[in-house]
């Protein structure tokens, strides 16, 4: 029987991978713990940054909550499906503010910058969704021009959708990646607005 590895080590495994794909020197040990940190607290092991932070020195503190950031970043990404995947990470975010002790105001801050991401992820996959069904209304009259083409050109009736119009795919994956890429410079920018918060910019 192929061996199942647990949610803990594929959530490891990816950090390690994270490790290895980051631009920096391989030995920066401070940041690989941060991701590792983080990575573990996204999987609800307990970890406290109040603790370890006073035992490192400025620049160690610096990578180590880097390295934490890269983390929980790479959980907030675009949804692919319906469903929260990325509140564990947002809810790490605010927990490591508390325990870096952030100022109340740069924590207010942060939790309102959180709450904003939580909002353009959840409306997403609606405002996909809105845009496909709008192409394919768009489409339609051109189907149905397509569809009395091939009638004429073959006798037969024929029933063509919009999705089955040969340009049909093609737009809907040029809108799409405009799409994308105004939720993804979206959270981009509150992602370096948070980091700025954290005095990692």
């Amino acid at each position: 029987m192929a061996h199942i590895k647990s949610t803990m080590e594929m959530v490891l495994a990816r950090a390690e991978r994270l490790c290895a794909e980051s631009n920096v020197n391989p030995t920066d040990d401070m940041l690989q713990q941060g991701m590792k940190a983080g990575a573990a607290m996204i999987l609800g092991h307990p970890f406290h940054a109040s603790e370890i932070f006073p035992t490192l020195s400025p620049v160690e503190a610096s990578r180590f909550a880097e390295g934490m950031l890269r983390t929980f970043f790479r959980h907030i990404q675009l949804p692919r499906e319906e469903g929260q995947p990325w509140e564990g990470a947002l809810l790490c975010l605010q927990q490591m503010a508390k325990d870096i002790a952030l100022s109340s105001a740069a924590q207010t801050q942060v939790s309102g910058l959180l709450d904003e991401i939580r909002s353009i992820l959840s409306r997403y996959l609606q405002h996909r969704q809105q845009v496909e069904n709008q192409l394919e209304e768009n489409f339609s009259m051109h189907a149905a021009q397509l569809q009395q083409s091939l009638a004429q050109q073959t006798g037969m009736k024929m029933k063509v959708s919009p999705r089955q119009h040969p340009k049909f795919v093609e737009e809907w994956q040029r809108v799409q990646a405009q799409l994308n890429e105004q939720y993804v410079n979206a959270l981009n920018q509150y992602k370096s607005t948070i980091t700025a918060l954290f005095g990692l910019s």
